[in-house]
């Protein structure tokens, strides 16, 4: 084995996103309960500074090393279109919102707190190198030898199947609206509204009675943009927020599609969305992401105790899984003006439970055998040939 003084760390985390973030928190979780050393880790992260810039939400039934940030717990959550509306309560398992910045402020202070990691920000890795005793890491700032690497970036265009799915492109508004009269203890998850060709809804969070969190989204397979804040107010003016402030407001395009993912293992692996640990016929990704970053740390921390820097790919969710949301996502890419009537009769025929581990990534079988029977047989038996 290659000396202590040849290397600058023993690990490189690439990306201080929630992946990057994560995985240092849950290594400072397992090494304290393991009484276990921590090994030297960086996270080389782009961005100079941290915003709150989005929100995180999830079905809550699972610790994580965020749990008691999350600001918003909503046991009754529904889906509408027009007149029908399906609604679900589980005390449980609520829909629950983690702010971003709340997120970063704590690992970050985490991270600090700890001799043994170190967050350099500002820095863009260029180049990887592997080699038999360990990895080269270069950027424009400099070069790190690491025994290992976790890299957190999202996945290149050759990896993403943009021929099967959508791009999620959302424009979101934290608003102050005194009175507002919507429901405080009720999540709008999908309002459907009329679009030409495309599915689109608004996602509407109270968070309390002066306060919404309220996103227009549309499901786009492709080419232009929809300019989704131009409908985001459009929508605010007709249903009468004459007289309200923007707090906040996120925005985002996400790809609601499967990546191409190899059983990694060695010294280099991915994690995160490039990974596909992000639902592709849903676009969530937190708790799957917890999880991941649990059992990735616990390689780590095994690595560390054995000297033997080798690790293997997790797996986010079942191959069955990954194989009944690319039918879904073919269906929806052929049949996008009846999909909202789907997502309602899906929503109509689960219970909540069924419906919280479903969109978790831990569905039992009979959690997907009720999805499947709910869903129109035709469409989805040939969104299922070859």
């Amino acid at each position: 084995m290659a000396g202590e003084q040849e290397f600058d760390c023993d690990l490189v985390i690439i990306g201080a996103g929630l992946t990057g973030l994560s995985l240092a928190c849950w290594l400072l979780e397992l090494s304290a309960q393991k009484q276990q050393p921590l090994p030297t880790v960086h996270l080389l992260e782009p961005r100079e500074e941290y915003h709150n810039d989005r929100t995180w939400c999830f079905w809550d039934s699972e610790y994580h090393p965020f749990r008691h940030l999350i600001s918003h717990r909503w046991s009754h959550w529904q889906v509408s279109r027009g007149e029908r509306s399906v609604s679900q309560s589980s005390e449980q398992a609520p829909y629950a919102m983690l702010p971003a910045g709340r997120v970063y402020q704590h690992a970050v202070e985490r991270i600090e707190s700890c001799s043994r990691l170190s967050l350099r920000q500002g820095i863009t890795v260029e180049e990887i190198r592997d080699s038999d005793d360990g990895v080269l890491i270069s950027t424009a700032a400099g070069q790190w030898r690491a025994r290992a690497v976790i890299d957190t970036r999202p996945p290149d265009a050759t990896r993403v199947d943009q021929k099967l799915g959508f791009w999620q492109v959302f424009t979101g508004y934290e608003i102050h609206c005194p009175g507002h009269r919507y429901d405080t203890g009720m999540a709008r998850l999908m309002d459907f509204q009329r679009c030409n060709e495309h599915i689109c809804f608004v996602y509407l969070l109270p968070l309390d009675q002066d306060n919404l969190l309220v996103e227009w989204t549309e499901f786009d397979p492709g080419g232009e943009w929809p300019d989704c804040q131009a409908r985001l107010e459009a929508w605010l003016d007709e249903r009468g927020f004459a007289d309200y402030t923007v707090k906040r407001s996120e925005s985002g395009k996400l790809p609601m599609m499967p990546v191409s993912q190899s059983r990694q293992q060695g010294r280099i692996v991915r994690a995160g969305v490039g990974a596909g640990w992000m639902r592709a016929a849903t676009g969530y990704h937190f708790a799957t992401c917890q999880r991941n970053c649990s059992e990735l740390a616990g390689q780590i921390l095994a690595a560390a105790a054995s000297g033997h820097w080798h690790f293997h790919s997790t797996e986010a969710r079942k191959h069955w899984l990954d194989w009944m949301d690319r039918v879904f996502l073919r269906a929806l890419r052929r049949h996008p003006e009846t999909a909202p009537d789907w997502f309602l009769d899906l929503f109509s025929a689960t219970t909540a439970e069924q419906m919280a581990r479903f969109m978790n990534d831990q569905p039992r079988w009979g959690d997907a055998v009720a999805v499947a029977a709910a869903l129109p047989a035709m469409p989805f038996l040939r969104a299922a040939l070859p």
